[in-house]
């Protein structure tokens, strides 16, 4: 009698709450297990298999998989979890056959509850698994090794040649299809308490860039992934950054670190210079992206800079700018803070003529006006907009925009916050609606009158009067 054959789910949980522009390596690299082991993609009856569920998949379909893996990178996606995950993790059949794991599921715990404990399981949930054990690894030896296991780039394939045919960019899913992904080292010495990496003490070296590097070419001969993005946490705190780095720039294909770089790395490294020297060189992938997450470093960042801009003046560089952590409803003065910190950080920026680009975390949701991180996001996350309007003029030029399109009144310049309060004061907005971005701004000057003149200045601050090219010239 012939053997069942064997039927694996494979289930990205943030895909199916409303999406995310990049794979779940870890699914990746569980498919190319599966793979290496003989499974088929796609379900059948006639082959051990694993697919990737995309949909809302019925109790008779989920029933028939003898195993299904859960990956939950964002832990918003567990606050309103889909329907699917629900499912899954309500109903007493199928929960027998979940393997859930992934930062989602744990990174907002606190170490006081259980962090530490949910890290290292979570680390070592898939070379612990039963059912992953009894495969082989390329060693020949059981047990999945994520280490060096390499993905199946294919995984995503069925997913998005449908959803290809509904999204208006071409390029939305390039990432699923353009990039060799994966991390050359892992971990962070930093300890910053937002971070997943919070506990760790260093950066140490995890795969080796041939276990992850796709090498599939097309009919002519051309590189199917001729990209690489690295999800290292803290690349060049690594004591290996420059044979790492040397060995990138070998194999000729544009790469980018996607977490973003150190900088500070720059001014306290004894090798800051040649750090910079090597990267401004090297056929980088995109904008260099680097983080000013505390205003506190202002210091080391501007040193940094200085090194920085005069290696690579011309190639954009752009900065995550981390916000909205811990805030409450009721701690006003913190607020107030938070907010004035982002500006502060985007004038060091717009002085080095560098981007920002604005990470909120889940916290700023409970903050007293928390449509206002929205609006400065949708500000500053555009360069169009960073590099030709401040803050008050693209507020003003939503509702000009609204108005034109709309009532059809055009306007022929922006007007100051001074002669907008003028006009509102006159009636002018009685028989009009003020849109949410130009509502918004308003509100918060208006709730924070003691400091209104100095949100005010930096409302008004413009990225081509505050760039200063002098600031890292050298003198030959």
């Amino acid at each position: 009698m012939a053997r069942r054959k064997i039927k694996i789910g494979l289930v990205d949980a943030d895909l199916l709450c409303n999406g995310t522009r990049h794979p779940n390596l870890a699914l990746l690299k569980i498919a190319g297990y599966f793979r290496d082991n003989g499974y088929v993609r796609g379900i059948t009856d006639d082959s051990n298999s694993y697919e990737l569920i995309t949909h809302e998949s019925n109790f008779e379909e989920l029933n028939k998989l003898d195993h299904i893996y859960v990956s939950c990178v964002f832990s918003f996606t567990l606050e309103n979890p889909p329907l699917l995950l629900t499912t899954l993790l309500s109903d007493k059949t199928l929960i027998r056959k979940v393997h859930m794991g992934g930062t989602g599921s744990y990174a907002n715990l606190s170490v006081e509850n259980g962090f530490a404990e949910k890290r290292e399981e979570d680390m070592h949930r898939l070379e612990n698994d039963v059912f992953l054990n009894s495969l082989k690894n390329k060693s020949g030896a059981n047990g999945i090794d994520m280490r060096t296991q390499m993905p199946d780039y294919h995984l995503y394939d069925e997913f998005i040649s449908v959803m290809e045919t509904v999204k208006s960019s071409s390029m939305y899913y390039k990432d699923y299809k353009k990039y060799s992904i994966g991390f050359l080292t892992r971990g962070c010495f930093r300890r910053c308490p937002f971070c997943v990496n919070k506990l760790e003490r260093k950066a140490v070296p995890y795969s080796n860039l041939n276990d992850f590097l796709d090498q599939e070419r097309d009919e002519k001969g051309r590189l199917v992934r001729p990209y690489i993005y690295l999800w290292d946490d803290n690349f060049l705190a690594s004591p290996y950054w420059e044979p790492l780095l040397d060995e990138l720039i070998a194999t000729g294909r544009p790469f980018q670190f996607r977490q973003g770089l150190d900088e500070r790395l720059l001014a306290q490294s004894k090798r800051g210079e040649d750090m910079a020297r090597k990267l401004a060189s090297a056929n980088y992938h995109g904008d260099f992206i680097f983080a000013f997450d505390n205003w506190s470093d202002r210091r080391l960042i501007e040193k940094a800079l200085k090194i920085w801009k005069f290696y690579c003046p011309k190639k954009e560089t752009k900065f995550y700018l981390f916000c909205g952590f811990q805030q409450t409803p009721t701690d006003d003065k913190k607020f107030q803070l938070d907010i004035a910190e982002i500006f502060m950080r985007i004038c060091v920026l717009m002085r080095y003529g560098c981007l920002g680009y604005i990470m909120r975390h889940e916290d700023y949701k409970k903050a007293p006006n928390s449509n206002i991180y929205v609006q400065i996001a949708r500000w500053c996350n555009q360069p169009g907009f960073y590099r030709n309007l401040s803050f008050w003029e693209y507020c003003y030029k939503n509702q000009t925009y609204w108005e034109e399109h709309s009532l059809g009144i055009k306007h022929e310049r922006l007007k100051s916050y001074e002669e907008f309060l003028e006009t509102l004061n006159s009636g002018y907005y009685e028989d009009k609606r003020i849109c949410l971005t130009l509502k918004t701004c308003h509100e918060f000057l208006e709730s924070h009158k003691a400091h209104k003149k100095l949100f005010l200045s930096f409302f008004n601050m413009s990225f081509k009067k505050l760039t200063n090219p002098s600031l890292f010239e050298r003198k030959i």
